[in-house]
This record gives structure tokens, C-alpha cells and sequence, in this order.
């Protein structure tokens, strides 16, 4: 056989890349498939109660108050309620197809950047074989792969100078969760550099309003359908973090919530804003590239989960996805989303195994993710046009 030569496939690397990528897609569905029949907290407390209403009443249950995650992923719902006794298994099925999505938009940031399709389907294997976002929809059942894709679409139109677009997508994440807000100040930051068009905010709104015109329709006032992510907040304020390992585990998560909480939350818009700011000045001197922007990204999803309160451990989501395209890009940060989701991959365990010891204490998990976000904010501010050949390597 010639040298550099594979049997069958030859020196056709594409060939290698579609094989690849089948065999990575294959294994993902068959530990999913491993995965799906478990029945999580959430499904009975919430989802199957939920999936119970509208598999009875069918669309005009939307009318209820039963519900108090936004209607757009509620008709997801709908649809997985049509399925009976397997609705369980049809709502992760959804979770599942966003999962695919979700690798979809990582690996088409790096062929953006890259334009290397090699790299583009590493990228896409290791999302849809992460751990995390293994457990999140097969396992537990959320939907954090949903509203993610959309994160990561608005990131990729970002790149490609498309503004509209980007917004458009950025205004279905919001649709279908309120932790698209987390990374608001970055729409902000690309605004005043002008990498996003002031017309363009409106359809943050627009995509909003339209996504809940269903369910005003189905009878449920308008005015609660405005208002639920205000009612989202006003839950979980028993404690200061909802196994998210932050700051709060370090001081005690029990410790004053009700002084704690508001306190906290002014704290943390604080130190974003000193982000921002210093972030500005940086941007005086350094050109914008896509590089520094997913640096941007990582650096303030982690400040603002690290410093606000009443965080949820699957609230990193994101980060970490962001994470992986970065390790990606440039190797020599790839212990950054392997120490990022192995951290959280240990608070979905605990979540699993409620009742159970914990091996690593919480505020040891905090320390580790401080380090993370340390690292990361050093890494945003010592970012260099001219070391960009580091992330070629």
C-alpha cells in the first residue's frame, strides 16, 4: 500500500471525516438510548404533570397557569404530549435533536474561522459527545440544548457580520429562556462598536411577542404571559445557589439568603460592569476578531454566573459549549473545557443521587471553577491580534 494511503478510504480525508462523523453520531444515539428511560425529579414534579394537562386538553391547556417555563418550548411540549405514555421519551427526543443542532453550529463557528472541515467535525464530535450535554437532554430531560443552539447561531452570524440575522436568533433563545440575558451585556459591547445595528434590537421583542401569541390565543392573559420570566425570579430565593459551584458555596449557600440575594445580584451587575468598561478600553487597541469574541463570551456567561445568585448547576451550558470550540481552536486551553464540564458533570451526579454523600464538597468545586474563570478573564485581556497563531496551531 502507498504511503499515507488508508485502505478503502485512500488519501480522501473527506471520506475520513463523514466516517467519522457517522460513527460519532451513532455512538451519541446509542448512549442516549442507554440513557433515556431514566425518570429524573424534574419529570416527575413538573414535566409529566405538565405533559398530563396538555395531552388532555391539547393546545387550549395553554390557557393555564400550570406552566412556568415560556410557551415556546411548551408547544415542543404539545407535541411531545401526543405520544402518551412514551411523552417522556418524545419530550428527551426533542432535547436530543437540539443536542444535534447545537454540535451543527459549533462545528460551522469553526469552519467559519478555520474553514477546515476536519476541524469543523471535531468540533461537532465533541459537543454531541460531551457528557454534559449527554446527561441534559437524555438523561434529565432540560432543554438547555434548545435555547444553546440559538446562542451558538447568534454567535456564528455574529462573525459573519450579519446583524440581523444574529439578532433574530438571539431573540428565539430569549423566547425560550430568560438565561439568554446573561450574555446581553456582550449584544451591548458589539453594539457600541457598531457590530450590531440599532434597528436590530427590536427583534428581541418581536421574536418574544410572537412566540407567546399561541398561547394568548389558547386564553391565557397576556399580561402573565409577559410576565413570567419576572415570576421565574421570585422562586428559588431559599438559598443563595441552586448547585451552581459559585462564590455562594464558598461563603455558604444558606448563609443570609434574604440579605444575601438582592445584594448579590447588585454585586454581580458590578463587577460586569467593570468588565465592560475595562473591556472597551481594550477594545481601543485590539481588533474585535472571533477569537477574542468567543473569549468575551465565556468570560462574561462565567462572571455572571459565578457572582449572581440562585444560579442552577445546568446554567453553564453555554460557557461550556464555548469552552470546547476554544480548546478547539487553541490546544493549549483544551483543560478548559475538560475541567469545566467534568466540574458540572459532577453537580448533575449529585442532582441524580440527591439523598446520596457528596465525594467533593460544593466550595471545593467553587474553588476549581473560580481558577477556571480566572484563567479565562486573564486570557480575554492578554488576548493579542498578533498571537493568532497560536489558535493555527
Amino acid at each position: 500500500m502507498p504511503n499515507g494511503e488508508i485502505r478503502v478510504i485512500g488519501r480522501n480525508k473527506r471520506i475520513l471525516n463523514i466516517l467519522t462523523l457517522a460513527i460519532a453520531i451513532g455512538l451519541g444515539l446509542l448512549i442516549r438510548k442507554e440513557l433515556i428511560w431514566y425518570v429524573s425529579r424534574d419529570w416527575t414534579g413538573y414535566f409529566e404533570i405538565w405533559l398530563s394537562e396538555l395531552g388532555q386538553k391539547g393546545f387550549w391547556a395553554l390557557k393555564g397557569d400550570f406552566y412556568d417555563y415560556a410557551p415556546a418550548y411548551m408547544y415542543l411540549l404539545l407535541i411531545a404530549a401526543q405520544f402518551g405514555a412514551k411523552s417522556m421519551i418524545a419530550m428527551k427526543l426533542i432535547s436530543v435533536f437540539f443536542d444535534l443542532v447545537l454540535a451543527a453550529a459549533a462545528g460551522l463557528i469553526i469552519y467559519e474561522i478555520r474553514k477546515k472541515e476536519s476541524l469543523a467535525m471535531l468540533v461537532f464530535g465533541i459537543v454531541w459527545l460531551a457528557p454534559t450535554v449527554i446527561s441534559n437532554s437524555s438523561m434529565w430531560g432540560q432543554c438547555d440544548a434548545v435555547y444553546c443552539s440559538f446562542l451558538l447561531l447568534t454567535v456564528l452570524f455574529l462573525i459573519k457580520d450579519k446583524s440581523r440575522t444574529a439578532m433574530i436568533f438571539y431573540g428565539i433563545a430569549f423566547a425560550f429562556k430568560m438565561q439568554a440575558l446573561f450574555w446581553f451585556p456582550v449584544i451591548l459591547l458589539l453594539w457600541l462598536y457598531k457590530k450590531i445595528k440599532t434597528i436590530d434590537f427590536i427583534w428581541l421583542p418581536v421574536m418574544y411577542f410572537a412566540s407567546i401569541i399561541p398561547a394568548w390565543i389558547a386564553g391565557r392573559p397576556l399580561t402573565e404571559l409577559l410576565g413570567i420570566y419576572f415570576a421565574q425570579v421570585g422562586i428559588d430565593t431559599n438559598r443563595l445557589s441552586m448547585k451552581y459551584p459559585n462564590i455562594y458555596y464558598i461563603i455558604g449557600e444558606l448563609n443570609l439568603p434574604e440579605w444575601y440575594g438582592d445584594a448579590g445580584k447588585l454585586f454581580a451587575v458590578g463587577i460586569i460592569l467593570l468588565f465592560m468598561v475595562a473591556l472597551i478600553y481594550k477594545l481601543m487597541h485590539t481588533k474585535l476578531t472571533p477569537e477574542l469574541l468567543l473569549l468575551i463570551c465565556y468570560s462574561q456567561g462565567a462572571l455572571a454566573l459565578y457572582f449572581l445568585p440562585q444560579m442552577h448547576e445546568r446554567y453553564g451550558y453555554f460557557i461550556e459549549i464555548i469552552a470546547i470550540i476554544l480548546g478547539v481552536l487553541c490546544l493549549k486551553m483544551f483543560w478548559v473545557p475538560v475541567t469545566h464540564i467534568l466540574i458540572t458533570f459532577i453537580t448533575y451526579s449529585y442532582y441524580y443521587n440527591y439523598d446520596k454523600p457528596k465525594n467533593i464538597p460544593f466550595y471545593v468545586l467553587a474553588l476549581a471553577m473560580l481558577g477556571v474563570m480566572l484563567y479565562m478573564v486573564y486570557q480575554t485581556f492578554r488576548y493579542d491580534q498578533r498571537e493568532e497563531i497560536e489558535y493555527e496551531k
